[in-house]
């Protein structure tokens, strides 16, 4: 039930915290290296889905309490995800909770929410608890150092974190909007800092009956993006602070709209599917519509210098690598539908022929083999070299397909042929793809071996050490 637009994506964790949740937001082609002995990753950026709530001074928590009706569903056609809950406090203050998210898919940089409590044995009193926590690890890995926090006019708040490693800054804005019974709240939050994280406060009296909406605005860009090129942190600053207003502005439900038609245009009204027959051929229909969901959320339709991660934008899964999964599984959809798009993915892996003559050089062949994980452009391999501890030696288990995985230099000329052929996209042949499928060749050509020298062919690729060229 992750949501998200190709840019960025975001985890479908409740609003309320529990122990042990899994947060994440992750936005594409950003990669961080923890330090040297780790291999490069998407990082888990600061977390602004969290919005908490304190009923009569008692948590909104679904482990105390009484629950009904319980419910949570994604609306694949609009990218909206919403949860309702009939909710009783352990001190007997029953309420009615609603809420909506929605990654808009109009905007790359937008992130808008939505909650409705209405008491409903009698007059209550709610805190709210709001803001961005820049906490957040990948696995305990932190990628992020802290920048400015910054609360303007006592309502917009603003963090800025900044890569370790490749030194890309994200910006990080928010704001809330409250109203009781149609009445909009126009008190001034309380403000809580603490380190890596920034908070609004809030209490608003609601009676038995009233309907109190709560909403939040966010706003995310980096300097990494397409669109940032040649801005400058403190430009981004700027540019977040005044999209959040004309979020405000705006509102949920226009925010809301705005992607759905988006979604209808781009994706239901260009690839519509049906599958006749009865019941059955329904199921399979919302399966295979539940697949073009995922496909457009995962995949970074605005920016050729990146590429699908095999986990797409849904969590820290394969670190957000690249695979051949992209060519075989993925491309021949974005071909017939989406051929802008599929040129981009493509696109991707001529920027990428750097990484691959560096592996194809540190492997002694020459040409392009290209890395079986790939991330930054003239990363090459980035395959972890090892993984999982054996149970039974005690020894850490050495992660081969980095090693010897040789069939993703086949699949990415192949994926280069299949879209040209499909698309007609001479153009693109003439800039990239030739260049491409012929530095894949010379890698075939120079990884021949004599007959019977095969076993010691392998002795000696499995000696070598693991890495880039120099």
């Amino acid at each position: 039930m992750s949501l998200g637009n190709g840019y960025m994506g975001v985890r479908s964790a409740t609003e309320e915290r529990y122990l042990r949740e899994t947060r994440g937001a992750f936005v594409a082609g950003t990669f961080n290296k923890f330090d040297e002995n780790e291999v490069t990753e998407l990082p888990n950026a600061a977390d602004m889905t969290a919005i908490e709530l304190t009923i009569d001074r008692e948590p909104f928590d679904l482990t105390a309490g009484q629950v009904e009706n319980y419910c949570k569903e994604l609306n694949i056609r609009t990218g909206e995800l919403k949860r309702s809950v009939v909710w009783t406090s352990p001190a007997g203050k029953k309420i009615s909770y609603t809420s909506y998210r929605v990654v808009s898919l109009k905007n790359l940089h937008q992130m808008a929410q939505r909650i409705e409590v209405t008491p409903l044995s009698g007059d209550v009193t709610v805190k709210i608890r709001s803001g961005i926590n820049g906490t957040m690890t990948n696995t305990g890995s932190q990628h992020f150092s802290e920048g400015d926090k910054r609360f303007y006019d006592k309502q917009f708040i603003q963090f800025v974190q900044k890569t370790t490693q490749s030194g890309i800054s994200f910006v990080n804005t928010t704001v809330h909007k409250l109203t009781v019974a149609g009445q909009v709240q126009t008190e001034d939050a309380q403000v809580y800092i603490e380190r890596r994280e920034i908070f609004a406060g809030y209490e608003v009296n609601v009676q038995k009956g009233e309907l109190l909406e709560i909403e939040k605005y966010s706003n995310l860009a980096t300097t990494r993006d397409f669109d940032s090129q040649g801005k400058s942190t403190e430009d981004l600053q700027k540019e977040g602070l005044a999209a959040c207003k004309e979020m405000e502005a705006a509102g949920y439900v226009k925010i809301w709209a705005e992607s759905a038609a988006q979604w209808e245009k781009e994706v239901w009204n260009s690839a519509p599917i049906t599958i006749q027959g009865g019941e059955q051929a329904a199921l399979d229909e919302f399966a295979i519509h539940f697949a073009q969901y995922h496909m457009r959320i995962m995949v970074p339709a605005h920016d050729s210098r990146m590429n699908i991660g095999a986990k797409g934008l849904s969590g820290e899964g394969y670190k957000g690598h690249c695979f051949w999964d992209t060519e075989i599984f993925l491309l021949p959809y974005y071909c017939f539908t989406a051929p802008e798009t599929a040129r981009r993915l493509e696109e991707y892996r001529y920027l990428s022929l750097p990484g691959a003559h560096a592996k194809a050089a540190h492997n002694g062949y020459q040409g392009a083999m290209f890395p079986w994980e790939s991330a930054w452009l003239d990363d090459g391999e980035v395959t972890p070299e090892y993984c999982d501890v054996d149970i039974l030696t005690g020894l850490p288990v050495k992660v081969w397909s980095g090693f010897i995985e040789q069939h993703i230099t086949s699949d990415v000329a192949f994926g280069a042929w299949q879209y040209a052929t499909i698309a007609g996209d001479e153009d693109f042949m003439e800039k990239y793809g030739y260049e491409l499928m012929m530095d894949t060749a010379i890698f075939w050509a120079s990884r021949l071996e004599p007959a019977g020298s095969a076993a010691q062919g392998a002795q000696r690729r499995e000696k070598r050490s693991f890495g880039s060229a120099p």
